[in-house]
Protein backbone atom coordinates (compact mmCIF):
# COMPACT_ATOMS: atom_id res chain seq x y z
CA UNK A 1 0.00 0.00 0.00
CA UNK A 2 1.79 3.30 -1.14
CA UNK A 3 2.46 5.47 2.17
CA UNK A 4 -0.28 7.85 0.61
CA UNK A 5 -2.44 5.34 1.93
CA UNK A 6 -2.05 6.57 5.51
CA UNK A 7 -1.42 10.74 5.11
CA UNK A 8 -4.68 12.63 6.38
CA UNK A 9 -7.41 14.47 4.55
CA UNK A 10 -6.62 17.69 3.03
CA UNK A 11 -9.74 18.69 4.53
CA UNK A 12 -9.18 20.04 8.01
CA UNK A 13 -10.17 18.73 10.74
CA UNK A 14 -12.92 19.54 13.19
CA UNK A 15 -11.90 20.88 16.46
CA UNK A 16 -12.13 19.95 19.90
CA UNK A 17 -14.85 22.13 21.27
CA UNK A 18 -16.96 20.05 17.86
CA UNK A 19 -15.63 16.37 19.82
CA UNK A 20 -17.47 17.79 23.09
CA UNK A 21 -20.83 18.74 21.23
CA UNK A 22 -20.95 14.77 20.09
CA UNK A 23 -20.06 13.74 22.90
CA UNK A 24 -22.87 16.04 24.63
CA UNK A 25 -25.34 14.05 22.12
CA UNK A 26 -24.47 11.11 23.07
CA UNK A 27 -25.07 11.43 26.70
CA UNK A 28 -28.03 13.43 26.15
CA UNK A 29 -29.21 10.47 23.99
CA UNK A 30 -28.67 7.57 25.85
CA UNK A 31 -32.06 7.09 27.20
CA UNK A 32 -33.43 7.02 23.85
CA UNK A 33 -31.81 3.75 23.57
CA UNK A 34 -33.20 1.89 27.09
CA UNK A 35 -36.07 -0.55 26.18
CA UNK A 36 -37.33 -2.56 28.44
CA UNK A 37 -39.10 -5.80 27.88
CA UNK A 38 -39.63 -8.34 30.97
CA UNK A 39 -41.90 -10.64 29.24
CA UNK A 40 -41.53 -12.45 25.66
CA UNK A 41 -43.75 -10.72 23.09
CA UNK A 42 -43.97 -12.11 19.44
CA UNK A 43 -40.58 -12.55 18.36
CA UNK A 44 -39.01 -10.48 21.09
CA UNK A 45 -37.35 -12.17 23.66
CA UNK A 46 -38.00 -10.77 27.43
CA UNK A 47 -35.34 -9.42 29.80
CA UNK A 48 -35.51 -9.12 33.52
CA UNK A 49 -34.15 -5.59 33.28
CA UNK A 50 -34.01 -2.44 31.49
CA UNK A 51 -31.41 -2.51 28.51
CA UNK A 52 -29.91 -0.27 25.56
CA UNK A 53 -30.02 -1.20 21.71
CA UNK A 54 -28.01 0.32 19.28
CA UNK A 55 -29.78 2.69 17.47
CA UNK A 56 -33.04 5.49 18.74
CA UNK A 57 -35.28 4.65 15.78
CA UNK A 58 -35.96 2.38 12.88
CA UNK A 59 -33.91 -0.49 13.22
CA UNK A 60 -31.83 -2.99 15.92
CA UNK A 61 -34.28 -2.59 18.09
CA UNK A 62 -33.30 -5.42 20.15
CA UNK A 63 -30.20 -5.51 22.33
CA UNK A 64 -27.02 -7.31 20.42
CA UNK A 65 -24.67 -9.03 22.21
CA UNK A 66 -20.91 -8.32 21.18
CA UNK A 67 -22.35 -4.60 20.46
CA UNK A 68 -23.19 -4.84 23.88
CA UNK A 69 -19.46 -4.72 25.09
CA UNK A 70 -18.86 -1.75 23.05
CA UNK A 71 -21.69 0.76 24.48
CA UNK A 72 -21.10 -0.47 27.62
CA UNK A 73 -17.54 0.98 27.30
CA UNK A 74 -19.22 4.62 26.76
CA UNK A 75 -21.56 3.67 29.55
CA UNK A 76 -19.19 3.43 32.16
CA UNK A 77 -17.40 5.89 30.94
CA UNK A 78 -20.37 8.68 31.16
CA UNK A 79 -21.85 7.94 34.43
CA UNK A 80 -24.29 5.39 33.46
CA UNK A 81 -23.29 2.39 35.55
CA UNK A 82 -26.43 0.84 36.60
CA UNK A 83 -27.45 0.29 32.65
CA UNK A 84 -24.22 -1.03 31.86
CA UNK A 85 -24.89 -3.44 35.08
CA UNK A 86 -27.95 -4.02 33.93
CA UNK A 87 -26.93 -4.94 30.33
CA UNK A 88 -24.46 -7.40 31.66
CA UNK A 89 -27.11 -8.96 33.86
CA UNK A 90 -29.43 -9.26 31.14
CA UNK A 91 -26.49 -10.98 29.14
CA UNK A 92 -26.38 -13.39 31.95
CA UNK A 93 -29.89 -14.43 32.16
CA UNK A 94 -29.74 -15.20 28.42
CA UNK A 95 -27.20 -17.65 29.62
CA UNK A 96 -29.36 -18.84 31.84
CA UNK A 97 -32.34 -19.30 30.01
CA UNK A 98 -30.43 -20.70 26.89
CA UNK A 99 -26.89 -21.81 27.41
CA UNK A 100 -25.49 -19.12 25.71
CA UNK A 101 -26.19 -15.93 24.69
CA UNK A 102 -27.95 -15.31 21.38
CA UNK A 103 -27.09 -12.83 18.87
CA UNK A 104 -29.92 -10.98 20.01
CA UNK A 105 -33.21 -11.37 22.05
CA UNK A 106 -35.28 -12.42 19.22
CA UNK A 107 -36.73 -15.74 18.66
CA UNK A 108 -35.42 -15.85 15.37
CA UNK A 109 -31.56 -14.91 16.49
CA UNK A 110 -31.51 -18.49 18.85
CA UNK A 111 -29.84 -20.26 16.43
CA UNK A 112 -26.50 -19.05 16.40
CA UNK A 113 -24.55 -16.53 19.08
CA UNK A 114 -22.17 -13.44 18.42
CA UNK A 115 -18.15 -13.25 19.09
CA UNK A 116 -18.27 -14.42 23.21
CA UNK A 117 -17.07 -10.73 25.08
CA UNK A 118 -19.55 -11.57 28.40
CA UNK A 119 -16.61 -12.64 30.60
CA UNK A 120 -14.22 -9.05 29.43
CA UNK A 121 -17.65 -7.26 30.12
CA UNK A 122 -18.28 -8.56 33.12
CA UNK A 123 -14.47 -7.94 34.37
CA UNK A 124 -15.19 -4.35 33.02
CA UNK A 125 -17.92 -3.67 34.83
CA UNK A 126 -16.86 -5.47 37.96
CA UNK A 127 -13.65 -3.44 37.96
CA UNK A 128 -15.43 -0.41 37.27
CA UNK A 129 -18.18 -0.57 39.74
CA UNK A 130 -16.88 -3.07 42.53
CA UNK A 131 -19.68 -5.49 42.39
CA UNK A 132 -18.32 -8.38 43.48
CA UNK A 133 -21.92 -9.94 43.81
CA UNK A 134 -22.10 -9.40 40.55
CA UNK A 135 -18.86 -11.35 39.95
CA UNK A 136 -20.32 -14.33 41.95
CA UNK A 137 -23.22 -14.18 40.20
CA UNK A 138 -21.31 -14.30 36.88
CA UNK A 139 -18.59 -16.99 37.14
CA UNK A 140 -21.05 -20.05 36.82
CA UNK A 141 -23.31 -18.52 33.81
CA UNK A 142 -19.69 -17.64 32.37
CA UNK A 143 -18.42 -21.18 32.47
CA UNK A 144 -21.44 -22.08 31.24
CA UNK A 145 -21.13 -20.24 28.38
CA UNK A 146 -17.97 -21.19 27.85
CA UNK A 147 -18.96 -24.52 27.30
CA UNK A 148 -21.33 -23.51 24.94
CA UNK A 149 -18.24 -22.78 22.81
CA UNK A 150 -16.14 -25.81 23.29
CA UNK A 151 -18.95 -28.33 22.99
CA UNK A 152 -20.93 -26.58 19.75
CA UNK A 153 -18.16 -24.43 18.34
CA UNK A 154 -15.28 -26.59 18.64
CA UNK A 155 -13.25 -28.89 16.16
CA UNK A 156 -9.70 -30.91 16.00
CA UNK A 157 -7.17 -29.80 17.51
CA UNK A 158 -9.25 -28.27 19.79
CA UNK A 159 -9.60 -24.48 18.71
CA UNK A 160 -12.89 -22.67 18.49
CA UNK A 161 -15.18 -21.81 15.08
CA UNK A 162 -17.93 -19.98 14.29
CA UNK A 163 -21.52 -22.31 13.48
CA UNK A 164 -25.16 -22.48 13.97
CA UNK A 165 -27.62 -25.12 15.59
CA UNK A 166 -30.39 -24.32 13.34
CA UNK A 167 -33.10 -26.69 12.24
CA UNK A 168 -33.99 -27.23 9.07
CA UNK A 169 -37.14 -24.91 9.12
CA UNK A 170 -35.13 -22.10 10.78
CA UNK A 171 -32.96 -22.07 8.31
CA UNK A 172 -35.34 -21.72 5.59
CA UNK A 173 -36.62 -18.86 7.39
CA UNK A 174 -33.53 -16.98 7.65
CA UNK A 175 -32.63 -17.50 4.17
CA UNK A 176 -34.62 -14.90 2.17
CA UNK A 177 -33.14 -12.30 4.66
CA UNK A 178 -29.85 -12.50 3.24
CA UNK A 179 -30.16 -14.23 -0.16
CA UNK A 180 -30.27 -10.32 -1.98
CA UNK A 181 -27.13 -9.74 0.60
CA UNK A 182 -25.94 -12.29 -1.20
CA UNK A 183 -25.86 -11.61 -4.83
CA UNK A 184 -28.90 -14.48 -5.21
CA UNK A 185 -32.61 -13.35 -5.33
CA UNK A 186 -34.03 -16.16 -7.15
CA UNK A 187 -32.21 -18.72 -4.82
CA UNK A 188 -34.19 -21.11 -2.18
CA UNK A 189 -32.90 -22.44 0.53
CA UNK A 190 -34.09 -25.91 0.07
CA UNK A 191 -31.38 -25.40 -2.77
CA UNK A 192 -28.37 -26.04 -0.85
CA UNK A 193 -29.14 -26.28 3.00
CA UNK A 194 -25.83 -26.48 4.27
CA UNK A 195 -24.41 -23.41 2.37
CA UNK A 196 -27.47 -21.82 4.05
CA UNK A 197 -26.07 -23.06 7.61
CA UNK A 198 -22.53 -21.96 6.41
CA UNK A 199 -23.61 -18.09 5.92
CA UNK A 200 -25.55 -18.71 9.31
CA UNK A 201 -21.88 -19.36 10.65
CA UNK A 202 -20.71 -16.16 9.34
CA UNK A 203 -23.54 -13.91 10.97
CA UNK A 204 -22.69 -15.24 14.16
CA UNK A 205 -18.99 -13.72 13.95
CA UNK A 206 -20.99 -10.39 13.70
CA UNK A 207 -18.85 -9.62 10.43
CA UNK A 208 -21.83 -10.32 8.14
CA UNK A 209 -21.22 -10.74 5.43
CA UNK A 210 -17.59 -10.69 4.47
CA UNK A 211 -14.65 -11.95 2.23
CA UNK A 212 -12.41 -13.89 5.13
CA UNK A 213 -13.73 -16.93 5.63
CA UNK A 214 -15.11 -17.36 1.35
CA UNK A 215 -18.86 -18.35 2.24
CA UNK A 216 -16.80 -21.72 4.38
CA UNK A 217 -17.05 -19.85 7.27
CA UNK A 218 -17.44 -23.04 9.58
CA UNK A 219 -13.98 -24.36 8.02
CA UNK A 220 -11.61 -21.67 10.06
CA UNK A 221 -10.42 -20.92 13.52
CA UNK A 222 -11.04 -17.23 13.27
CA UNK A 223 -7.97 -15.64 15.61
CA UNK A 224 -10.41 -12.99 17.23
CA UNK A 225 -12.86 -15.53 18.30
CA UNK A 226 -10.18 -18.38 20.06
CA UNK A 227 -8.11 -14.79 21.67
CA UNK A 228 -11.78 -13.93 23.14
CA UNK A 229 -11.79 -17.53 24.19
CA UNK A 230 -8.34 -17.56 25.57
CA UNK A 231 -9.33 -14.13 27.49
CA UNK A 232 -12.12 -16.05 29.31
CA UNK A 233 -10.06 -18.90 30.08
CA UNK A 234 -7.36 -16.28 31.62
CA UNK A 235 -9.87 -14.33 33.35
CA UNK A 236 -11.76 -17.64 35.16
CA UNK A 237 -8.32 -18.37 36.03
CA UNK A 238 -8.14 -15.36 37.98
CA UNK A 239 -11.89 -15.52 39.28
CA UNK A 240 -11.25 -19.19 40.59
CA UNK A 241 -8.73 -20.52 42.90
CA UNK A 242 -6.61 -23.62 43.69
CA UNK A 243 -6.91 -26.64 41.37
CA UNK A 244 -9.67 -24.85 39.62
CA UNK A 245 -7.37 -21.49 38.67
CA UNK A 246 -4.87 -23.71 37.45
CA UNK A 247 -6.74 -26.00 35.25
CA UNK A 248 -8.30 -22.94 33.94
CA UNK A 249 -4.95 -21.78 33.34
CA UNK A 250 -3.62 -24.74 31.75
CA UNK A 251 -6.35 -24.52 29.35
CA UNK A 252 -5.13 -21.13 28.38
CA UNK A 253 -1.66 -22.08 27.89
CA UNK A 254 -2.91 -24.78 25.68
CA UNK A 255 -4.73 -22.79 23.39
CA UNK A 256 -2.19 -20.25 22.76
CA UNK A 257 -0.24 -23.15 22.24
CA UNK A 258 -2.39 -23.90 19.14
CA UNK A 259 -3.43 -20.34 18.19
CA UNK A 260 0.54 -19.49 17.61
CA UNK A 261 1.29 -23.06 16.05
CA UNK A 262 -1.89 -22.79 13.62
CA UNK A 263 -2.67 -19.45 13.01
CA UNK A 264 0.81 -17.14 13.41
CA UNK A 265 2.43 -17.09 10.29
CA UNK A 266 6.33 -16.08 10.69
CA UNK A 267 6.42 -15.28 7.36
CA UNK A 268 4.17 -13.25 6.40
CA UNK A 269 4.60 -11.46 10.50
CA UNK A 270 0.72 -11.58 11.59
CA UNK A 271 -2.27 -14.11 12.59
CA UNK A 272 -4.38 -15.54 10.05
CA UNK A 273 -7.46 -17.95 10.21
CA UNK A 274 -6.83 -21.11 9.70
CA UNK A 275 -8.41 -23.56 7.32
CA UNK A 276 -8.60 -26.79 9.34
CA UNK A 277 -10.27 -28.51 6.87
CA UNK A 278 -8.00 -27.80 4.32
CA UNK A 279 -5.03 -27.78 6.81
CA UNK A 280 -3.65 -24.41 5.95
CA UNK A 281 -3.70 -20.47 7.04
CA UNK A 282 -5.92 -18.25 5.01
CA UNK A 283 -4.24 -15.41 2.38
CA UNK A 284 -6.63 -12.85 3.39
CA UNK A 285 -5.85 -9.62 5.71
CA UNK A 286 -7.83 -8.54 8.26
CA UNK A 287 -7.95 -6.99 11.61
CA UNK A 288 -8.96 -9.92 13.23
CA UNK A 289 -5.00 -9.74 13.53
CA UNK A 290 -4.76 -7.33 15.77
CA UNK A 291 -7.28 -8.93 18.43
CA UNK A 292 -4.41 -10.95 20.08
CA UNK A 293 -2.56 -7.41 20.97
CA UNK A 294 -6.15 -6.41 22.48
CA UNK A 295 -6.65 -9.62 24.50
CA UNK A 296 -3.23 -9.18 25.79
CA UNK A 297 -1.66 -12.80 24.16
CA UNK A 298 0.86 -11.59 21.88
CA UNK A 299 4.46 -11.70 22.52
CA UNK A 300 6.29 -8.12 22.70
CA UNK A 301 8.02 -9.75 19.15
CA UNK A 302 4.68 -10.95 17.87
CA UNK A 303 2.86 -6.97 18.23
CA UNK A 304 6.54 -5.82 16.90
CA UNK A 305 5.13 -7.48 13.70
CA UNK A 306 1.84 -6.94 13.39
CA UNK A 307 3.23 -3.17 13.52
CA UNK A 308 4.92 -3.51 11.20
CA UNK A 309 3.77 -6.02 9.00
CA UNK A 310 0.09 -6.05 9.35
CA UNK A 311 -1.14 -2.33 10.27
CA UNK A 312 0.46 -0.54 7.14
CA UNK A 313 -2.17 -2.91 4.69
CA UNK A 314 -5.13 -2.07 7.02
CA UNK A 315 -4.57 1.08 7.98
CA UNK A 316 -6.07 3.98 5.82
CA UNK A 317 -6.35 7.56 6.12
CA UNK A 318 -9.32 7.95 8.18
CA UNK A 319 -9.10 4.46 10.18
CA UNK A 320 -8.49 0.63 10.05
CA UNK A 321 -10.62 -1.73 7.53
CA UNK A 322 -12.05 -4.44 8.74
CA UNK A 323 -10.72 -7.00 5.63
CA UNK A 324 -8.94 -6.49 2.43
CA UNK A 325 -10.65 -9.09 0.07
CA UNK A 326 -9.06 -11.18 -2.11
CA UNK A 327 -7.80 -9.72 -6.06
CA UNK A 328 -11.56 -10.53 -7.89
CA UNK A 329 -13.92 -11.03 -4.98
CA UNK A 330 -17.26 -8.88 -4.41
CA UNK A 331 -16.90 -6.75 -1.75
CA UNK A 332 -19.36 -7.61 1.53
CA UNK A 333 -19.71 -4.61 4.32
CA UNK A 334 -17.36 -6.00 6.37
CA UNK A 335 -14.57 -5.62 3.64
CA UNK A 336 -12.71 -2.22 2.56
CA UNK A 337 -13.39 0.22 2.45
CA UNK A 338 -15.81 0.09 5.13
CA UNK A 339 -14.60 1.43 9.14
CA UNK A 340 -16.64 -0.29 11.99
CA UNK A 341 -16.30 1.27 15.12
CA UNK A 342 -15.21 -1.82 17.71
CA UNK A 343 -12.38 -2.46 15.21
CA UNK A 344 -10.88 0.97 16.06
CA UNK A 345 -10.94 -0.05 19.48
CA UNK A 346 -9.22 -2.80 19.40
CA UNK A 347 -6.58 -1.44 17.29
CA UNK A 348 -5.77 1.92 19.52
CA UNK A 349 -5.95 -0.02 22.80
CA UNK A 350 -3.57 -3.58 21.51
CA UNK A 351 -1.30 -1.15 20.55
CA UNK A 352 -1.06 1.20 23.45
CA UNK A 353 -1.06 -2.54 25.28
CA UNK A 354 2.10 -3.04 23.62
CA UNK A 355 3.73 0.53 24.08
CA UNK A 356 3.08 1.56 20.75
CA UNK A 357 1.55 4.62 21.77
CA UNK A 358 1.97 7.00 18.59
CA UNK A 359 0.43 4.31 16.01
CA UNK A 360 -2.64 4.13 18.85
CA UNK A 361 -3.15 8.18 19.24
CA UNK A 362 -3.30 8.28 15.28
CA UNK A 363 -5.89 5.76 14.81
CA UNK A 364 -7.97 7.14 18.04
CA UNK A 365 -7.79 10.52 16.38
CA UNK A 366 -8.87 9.36 12.61
CA UNK A 367 -12.14 7.89 14.48
CA UNK A 368 -12.93 10.82 16.64
CA UNK A 369 -12.28 13.42 13.30
CA UNK A 370 -14.19 10.67 11.36
CA UNK A 371 -16.89 10.75 13.55
CA UNK A 372 -17.65 14.24 13.93
CA UNK A 373 -17.01 15.13 10.63
CA UNK A 374 -19.81 13.32 9.36
CA UNK A 375 -22.22 14.46 12.75
CA UNK A 376 -20.82 18.36 11.55
CA UNK A 377 -22.71 17.45 8.12
CA UNK A 378 -26.12 14.87 8.96
CA UNK A 379 -26.34 16.02 12.73
CA UNK A 380 -25.72 12.12 13.35
CA UNK A 381 -23.75 8.70 14.64
CA UNK A 382 -23.97 6.05 12.13
CA UNK A 383 -23.23 2.08 12.30
CA UNK A 384 -20.23 2.16 10.21
CA UNK A 385 -17.75 4.69 8.43
CA UNK A 386 -15.75 5.24 5.02
CA UNK A 387 -11.88 4.80 5.52
CA UNK A 388 -11.15 5.82 1.91
CA UNK A 389 -13.07 9.68 2.52
CA UNK A 390 -14.08 9.32 6.17
CA UNK A 391 -18.04 9.72 4.84
CA UNK A 392 -20.52 7.45 6.22
CA UNK A 393 -21.57 6.80 3.09
CA UNK A 394 -20.17 3.17 3.40
CA UNK A 395 -20.45 -0.34 1.60
CA UNK A 396 -23.70 -2.05 1.83
CA UNK A 397 -25.23 -4.91 0.41
CA UNK A 398 -28.00 -5.16 -1.53
CA UNK A 399 -31.41 -5.70 0.29
CA UNK A 400 -29.71 -4.76 3.82
CA UNK A 401 -31.96 -4.61 6.59
CA UNK A 402 -34.94 -6.83 4.23
CA UNK A 403 -35.60 -8.28 8.03
CA UNK A 404 -38.69 -9.51 9.24
CA UNK A 405 -38.58 -6.72 12.61
CA UNK A 406 -37.46 -3.76 10.32
CA UNK A 407 -40.62 -4.39 7.65
CA UNK A 408 -42.68 -4.79 10.88
CA UNK A 409 -41.95 -1.64 11.78
CA UNK A 410 -42.54 0.26 8.12
CA UNK A 411 -38.60 0.77 8.55
CA UNK A 412 -38.13 -0.22 4.57
CA UNK A 413 -34.76 -0.79 3.41
CA UNK A 414 -31.82 1.20 4.00
CA UNK A 415 -30.54 3.69 0.80
CA UNK A 416 -27.52 1.81 -0.83
CA UNK A 417 -25.31 4.15 0.31
CA UNK A 418 -26.40 5.52 3.56
CA UNK A 419 -25.76 3.07 6.58
CA UNK A 420 -28.22 2.57 9.51
CA UNK A 421 -28.30 5.32 12.36
CA UNK A 422 -26.63 3.99 15.24
CA UNK A 423 -25.60 5.20 18.91
CA UNK A 424 -24.46 2.24 20.25
CA UNK A 425 -20.43 1.22 20.04
CA UNK A 426 -19.91 4.18 17.85
CA UNK A 427 -21.29 6.43 20.62
CA UNK A 428 -19.30 4.13 23.16
CA UNK A 429 -16.19 3.67 21.09
CA UNK A 430 -16.18 7.81 19.99
CA UNK A 431 -16.37 8.43 24.15
CA UNK A 432 -13.98 6.10 24.48
CA UNK A 433 -11.30 7.17 22.27
CA UNK A 434 -11.59 10.86 23.26
CA UNK A 435 -11.21 9.23 26.89
CA UNK A 436 -7.94 7.25 26.31
CA UNK A 437 -6.30 10.29 24.32
CA UNK A 438 -6.39 12.11 27.48
CA UNK A 439 -5.00 9.23 29.28
CA UNK A 440 -8.38 7.51 30.83
CA UNK A 441 -11.35 5.58 29.29
CA UNK A 442 -12.54 1.69 31.03
CA UNK A 443 -11.42 -1.02 29.63
CA UNK A 444 -9.81 -4.43 31.00
CA UNK A 445 -5.79 -3.18 31.20
CA UNK A 446 -4.98 -5.48 34.24
CA UNK A 447 -5.42 -8.65 31.69
CA UNK A 448 -2.36 -7.82 29.96
CA UNK A 449 0.02 -10.95 30.24
CA UNK A 450 2.18 -10.25 27.08
CA UNK A 451 5.39 -11.62 27.84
Amino acid sequence: MPDTALSVSAEPPPGHSSRDAVRAFIESHWDDTVRYSPNDEGTLLGLPHPYTIPSRKDVFQEIYYWDTYFTCVGLLATGRQKLAIDNTRNLLAEVERFGYVPNGNRTYYLSRSQPPYLAPLVGLVVDATQDDELLAEAIPLLKREYAFWTHQRTASPGLAHHGSHATREQLIEFFPTVRDRLGLPEATAEEDLDFVRRVMAECETGWDMNSRFAKRCPDFFPVDLNSNLWLYETLLARWTSGDESAQWTGRARQRLDLINALCWDAERGAWFDYDHVNKRRSTVWNAGALQPLWAGLATPDQAASVVSRALPRLEFAHGITATIPPEGATPFQWDHPNMWPPVQHIAYRGLERYGYTHEARRIAEKYLDCITRAFDITGDLWEKYNVADGSHLARNEAGYFKNPVNLAMGGGEIPEAETPSMMGWTAGIFVDAQDFLAGGGYWLNHVCLAR
